[in-house]
């Protein structure tokens, strides 16, 4: 799609096609299925830690996965890999209901990982980066809003199937979505083929992406590069330590089952708000500049949730929603507007690994750092550290020059 034929229809027919399946991969892989977590406790009688380690064979797994299914969409094309993913997810989610041991649960999750690399958060980047130009950034906030909107719709979704029919039967009825997502995808998604320039330059601007384009090798010389990979891995920590165990949190502070997954929905709707205005406010004004500021605002709000008192908990989650979903726009815009669309899904792939390293350990080790010590408020004091960090990194996040691009 290029700038004369880009009308705001048209970008906004892909920008929510990447939300829908972002509410569908992430909704029923991270965020949605929290919900079937204390009637899997009170089934099996697993301790919390022994629950997350899925989390963490999921996350570590597709990191490390990401650079290669990266590889493959460069080469074949995102919408392949998207249609393979959603398949998978629904296969996924059906064995879910007939899991006996934690063996089960881990190989699920495991191959869950394959799943979302070929069908997540990158590839929709990279499918709606394609195919918009001049409202890239209020297109790529719209996608990826979808992966909080999966944490409003999903819960709600699998909150009365649950109360019905048991968790169980729940997933089998909700494996039916991906197959739903992944019909509209094939009918609506067509591939782009780009024209291959014969310039041997590593960076040069491109006409059809309208971005500056630097190639793989390159990237990984640039200081931004790592910035973003570090930022990374300590931002991840801290949301899905959060996310993981929000709802466990939330019961131990007294919430009823009702009452903590309307307020699990609650901040996942904060959060899809944030990340809607952030990506319409980087077209206007410095995203580097937002960045820094959305991390600070998580990292307060995380303050207040370590502190473990049912009365700042609303004040809390507001903070930390507001910052994550404006973050994680700015994060996912920064990568493309600095090193383009090309070497996306390689370049993108490296950075998901420390994302994905970051995510695991943080859902993984909230929860056993709450095993170890009663209560979920150190794990959340570590994760205000992180943020600490993660803020002081983000100085590095800046504009490639024309200095770094030629040495």
């Amino acid at each position: 799609m290029t700038k004369k034929d880009e009308s705001f229809i048209k970008v906004l027919g892909v920008a929510v096609l990447g939300a829908i399946l972002l509410i569908v991969t992430n909704g029923l892989t991270f965020s949605g299925i929290t919900i079937f977590d204390e009637a899997i406790l009170n089934e099996f009688g697993w301790t919390k830690s022994q629950l997350k380690f899925r989390d963490l064979v999921n996350l570590i797994a597709a990191s490390f996965i990401m650079p290669f299914v990266g590889a493959i969409i460069d080469k074949y094309g995102v919408k392949r890999m998207m249609i393979i993913g959603l398949a998978m997810i629904a296969i996924l989610y059906y064995l879910y209901s007939l899991i006996q041991t934690t063996f089960h649960m881990y190989a699920i999750h495991f191959a869950f990982a394959f799943a979302v690399s070929g069908a997540g958060t990158l590839a929709t980047i990279i499918m709606v980066s394609q195919r918009v130009t001049k409202y890239r950034g209020t297109a790529i906030g719209i996608a990826i809003a979808g992966t909080s909107a999966g944490g409003i719709i999903i819960p709600q979704i699998g909150k009365p199937l649950l109360e019905s029919f048991g968790w169980r039967t729940a997933f089998q009825y909700e494996s039916v979505l991906p197959i739903i997502v992944l019909i509209l995808l094939a009918i609506l998604v067509k591939p782009i083929k780009y024209k291959k320039k014969t310039s041997g330059k590593d960076v040069k601007k491109d006409e059809e992406t309208g971005l500056v384009e630097i190639k793989f090798a390159q990237a990984l010389k640039l200081p931004v590069f790592w910035a973003i990979c570090f930022a990374g891995i300590f931002c991840f920590y801290s949301i899905m330590g959060i996310i993981s165990n929000l709802f466990l949190y939330l019961r131990e502070l007294n919430f009823s089952v009702e009452g903590a997954a309307n307020a699990f929905s609650i901040f996942f709707a904060i959060i899809l708000v944030a990340k809607l205005i952030s990506g319409v406010v980087a077209e206007l004004i410095n995203e580097h500049m937002l960045f820094k500021i959305q991390v600070a605002i998580m990292a307060l709000g995380t303050v207040g949730i370590a502190m473990n008192s049912t009365s700042l908990v609303w004040p809390s989650l507001i903070a930390v929603g507001i910052g994550w979903g404006g973050l994680y726009t700015l994060l996912n815009y920064i990568i493309i507007t600095t090193f383009g669309v090309k070497s996306a899904g390689k370049i993108g792939g490296i950075i998901s690994v420390f994302e994905g390293v970051g995510s695991g350990l943080g859902a993984w080790l909230t929860g056993v750092i709450s095993d170890k010590t009663g209560d979920y408020s150190t794990s959340f004091w570590v994760v205000v550290v992180l943020l600490c960090i993660a803020f002081l990194v983000s100085f590095f996040i800046k504009p490639v020059t024309s200095t770094e691009t030629t040495s």
